[in-house]
């Protein structure tokens, strides 16, 4: 018997903290989550603590007094260190990968509670 084991988390939609201390938003998950090619865009950024997962969301979608970070047309934020700060990482633990967890919406998730509007992406660890 062969059995062909299947990963519950997408492999080209994914964020990274790079070692530059950068926010990085893959292709795959800008096309995923709505945002436009090629032009800067703005995202609500959270962390579950918890579960270790990045949460992201249009500004529009969510209500929150958090500001949204500012992405530019290559889909880099300048300055991961509130994120970091946050999660509870330092420079030393950089590069960091999340990878979206199913196929869009995490409201959509049954085994996941959080709002509509809402990605979730988790800690390869």
């Amino acid at each position: 018997m062969v059995i062909n084991w299947i990963s519950s988390r997408n492999e080209e939609s994914y964020i990274t903290l790079d070692s530059q201390q950068r926010i990085y938003i893959s292709a795959r998950a800008r096309e995923i989550i709505g945002l436009p090619k090629n032009a800067p865009f703005l995202l609500t950024i959270g962390y579950d603590l918890d579960e270790n997962r990045i949460i992201v969301a249009k500004p529009e979608n969510v209500k929150t007094d958090s500001a949204p970070f500012k992405f530019d047309k290559r889909s880099y934020n300048k300055s991961a260190r509130k994120v970091l700060g946050a999660a509870g990482f330092s420079k030393k633990d950089l590069p960091l990968r999340f990878f979206m967890i199913g196929d869009g919406d995490a409201s959509k998730q049954p085994y996941l509670a959080y709002p509509k509007g809402t990605y979730a992406f988790q800690l390869d660890e």
